[in-house]
């Protein structure tokens, strides 16, 4: 009986450590959900931050941390038109990476414009993050599948 509650106690400690740390949760919406062929739109990637953490921008002016990207899987139905912008982040100079950050607390939101090429495009990729706690420092990279749906009219 002992050994059972010791193996038990083994085993839930090791699957809450395994557990993955995902301290942003994002929604994917495109600012139209009809549009038509050759129209360009936004694809707007939001965020939720838990408390006490904070997610690194898409523009970045030193190197270290790692940027929020958008990567998308390739096809011919649209074309990407500019970088990911980020609205509205938070700037501050931080000690370790010797420059600017831009970040976002509690919220994030990113636009990335698309020329529409064909029909009933498909839309999707990853989004990847690095996320970092306020107190401790502690840094986590999150990666996340996105897919937008966009009909043609």
């Amino acid at each position: 009986m002992k050994k059972n509650i010791i193996l038990l106690f083994i085993v839930t400690s090791f699957a809450a450590s395994a557990q993955i740390l995902k301290p942003a949760k994002w929604t994917f919406t495109p600012s139209k959900t009809s549009a038509k062929v050759g129209e360009t739109i936004d694809l707007v990637f939001s965020a939720k931050i838990d408390d006490n953490w904070y997610m690194y921008s898409s523009q970045l002016k030193v190197e270290g941390p790692l940027p929020t990207t958008a990567n998308f899987t390739k096809n011919d139905s649209y074309i990407i038109v500019g970088k990911l912008t980020p609205v509205k982040p938070k700037e501050k100079y931080d000690e370790i990476w010797g420059g600017k950050v831009q970040y976002f607390e509690h919220e994030a939101k990113f636009i990335q414009k698309i020329k529409i090429t064909k029909a009933n495009p498909v839309i999707e990729g990853k989004i990847e993050c690095q996320t970092c706690t306020i107190k401790e420092g502690k840094c986590v990279p999150n990666k996340d599948k996105f897919k937008f749906d966009v009909k043609t009219i």
